[in-house]
């Protein structure tokens, strides 16, 4: 009879951004992946991470035998965050949102396992486990960073605490050198005030276009001076500021501000200069991890997604290597979570990854063969085989735009050539067609570079790896002009950098794709429309195709292609 095997399912269970991530008997992730792509709805505010239908799916996924091996259930909160009415005084989110999250938090504690039973997954009631939040995004961190020993510093909204905690990891475990204690004290709770002050929505996690949008903007002093204000440091660990100082920033800043339906370019000089006094925050904090003996630093927490600020860490600090997650936000706190439990239970360190970050769904065959059969008369339908990359990179330099949906999943906001959409760097007009013709998004939005990890160097001043899309860098001057579609205006990239034991298909495309164009590098960015999550099923990338600018959806080896 084969033995009963335990598997570990974490559960991020924070209010918003929803995951669940699968850890196998031997520690390594089986599954992963965000809620929001199962449902379609970003970032599923509310909604619980072990939703039936999604739990079954994961299940499915993975080799787990229902009624033969056990389950581990684990959280990544270790308490309901009760908000005390000084906490709901914050000044950087209003009282509406601290009472919607508190509910959401508390209803999530109370249903979170029972999905299990459901299923007949478990006989009796699951003892959920509950591990720390801050632990759990560095656990994460740990397990795709293949350093022994770092430090590890995580930055974002909250905690049940505050929202910084410093961490030593040794012999990859974990040990906390110290953890803020205010809540409003937050690097990621002023993002989000900036982000709604520039006109955008911190609901939907549109911080990225205050990123994007830094680039247009000029920093003005009289902006710099009273956001410094917000935060102030006491040997490197944040405090907030009183509600009196609050509204006189408020009051100096309104003037620079825009209302959602106001000009885009209105708010770029306060995002320029917001992303800049993000800066000096993130100094502060760093400048104390960098007093570490250790030249390892782990990023983690979501202002780990600052790609912006994150290439300029290594060359300012002098730290080795800078290893940020593919999934240092919420969701990837369901991973932590997994492993948390999976290392106590085994008394083991962290285990490592092999750096790859595809542990989500696979490509339905079956909806394949079935858009196949309803597609034959208005579509072109090739089965690829061997010459996948060639033929690829040949559309690709004729100019044409294609979703790619091929194997597991990307975890993590960014794709990564999994669920991507492909098209030519070297055209001026391509940054322009896509964001009006496929995303829907406005045009001031840049898009990433795909480039092979040993050229980097070639490309870029301050070359390091980025396999996650995670450190924007600076192009050299030689090479923007050949590439203008993935410049920004201030002549970066945020990078994907790619090797082929990563990812074997996007390595032979950027090959072939040099052979064809002389340019080794692919423009990247993810399989949606703005507002939408990143495509789940087979109907989600061809309902892009037949609804969008898009040329044609490579599905595993199907390439379905609009008439010419």
């Amino acid at each position: 009879m084969t033995p009963q095997r335990t598997w570990y399912v974490g559960l991020s269970n924070t209010g918003h951004d929803p995951a669940i991530a699968i850890v196998d008997p031997n520690g390594c992730v089986a599954f992963a992946e965000a809620t929001e792509r199962f449902t379609q709805v970003k970032r599923a505010w509310g909604v619980p991470p072990d939703i039936a239908g999604h739990l079954a799916h994961a299940i499915d996924q993975t080799d787990f035998e229902i009624g033969r091996d056990r389950v581990e259930v684990s959280t990544c909160w270790k308490s309901v965050q009760s908000r005390p009415a000084e906490m709901l005084k914050n000044p950087l989110m209003s009282p509406n949102q601290l009472s919607a999250l508190s509910t959401y938090q508390a209803s999530l504690f109370d249903v979170s396992g029972a999905s299990f039973r459901l299923l007949d997954i478990a006989d009796e009631p699951i003892k959920v486990r509950k591990f720390e939040h801050h632990s759990c995004h560095a656990a994460a961190a740990v397990y795709f960073s293949d350093a022994r020993d770092a430090v590890c510093l995580v930055v974002d909204g909250e905690g049940e605490t505050g929202a910084v905690s410093q961490f030593s990891i040794t012999n990859r475990r974990l040990s906390r050198d110290w953890r803020s204690w205010n809540a409003g004290a937050s690097l990621g709770l002023y993002y989000s005030w900036l982000t709604l002050r520039c006109g955008f929505s911190d609901v939907l996690g549109e911080e990225w276009k205050v990123m994007g949008l830094a680039a247009f903007g000029t920093v003005r002093e009289e902006l710099v001076d009273p956001l410094q204000r917000i935060l102030s440091f006491k040997n490197h660990r944040p405090e907030p500021c009183c509600s009196e100082v609050m509204a006189e920033v408020e009051a100096q800043v309104r003037a620079f501000a825009r209302g959602s339906s106001d000009p885009v370019m209105q708010a770029a000089d306060l995002a320029a200069s917001g992303q800049y006094v993000y800066g000096l925050f993130a100094d502060e904090l760093l400048s104390g991890c960098a007093k570490s003996e250790n030249r390892n630093l782990l990023l983690t927490g979501g202002c780990a997604l600052n790609s912006s600020y994150n290439g300029t860490i290594r060359s300012r600090f002098g730290f080795e290597q800078v290893d940020v997650p593919p999934c240092p936000a919420d969701d990837g706190n369901a991973i932590g979570a997994a492993l948390l439990a999976w290392s106590a239970d085994n008394n083991a360190p962290i285990p490592k990854s092999d750096r790859s970050a595809y542990f989500g769904s696979l490509p339905d065959r079956q909806a394949i063969a079935r858009c196949m059969a309803y597609a034959a008369g208005s579509l072109r339908i090739t089965e690829l085989a061997g010459d996948q990359p060639l033929v690829t990179a040949n559309l690709l330099a004729k100019g044409k735009i294609i979703g790619v949906m091929k194997g597991s999943a990307e975890f993590g906001p960014r794709a990564l050539g999994n669920r991507s959409i492909l098209a030519d760097p070297r055209s001026h007009q391509m940054k322009d067609r896509l964001n009006k013709l496929v995303k829907g998004r406005e045009a001031y939005r840049p898009f990433a570079p795909v480039i092979a990890e040993h050229l980097v160097d070639d490309w870029f001043q301050t070359p390091e790896p980025s396999p996650y899309m995670a450190k924007t860098l600076q192009w050299r001057s030689t090479s923007k002009e050949l590439v203008p579609a993935v410049v920004h205006t201030d002549g970066t990239g945020r990078l994907q950098t790619v090797r082929h034991d990563q990812n074997p298909w996007l390595a032979d495309l950027l090959e072939a794709f040099e052979r064809i164009s002389g340019v080794p590098i692919i423009l990247n960015t993810s399989l949606n429309i703005m507002g939408k999550p990143i495509a789940h099923s087979v109907e989600d990338a061809v309902a892009m195709l037949m609804t969008t600018g898009l040329d044609a959806v490579l599905l595993e080896n199907v390439l379905i292609e609009k008439p010419s």
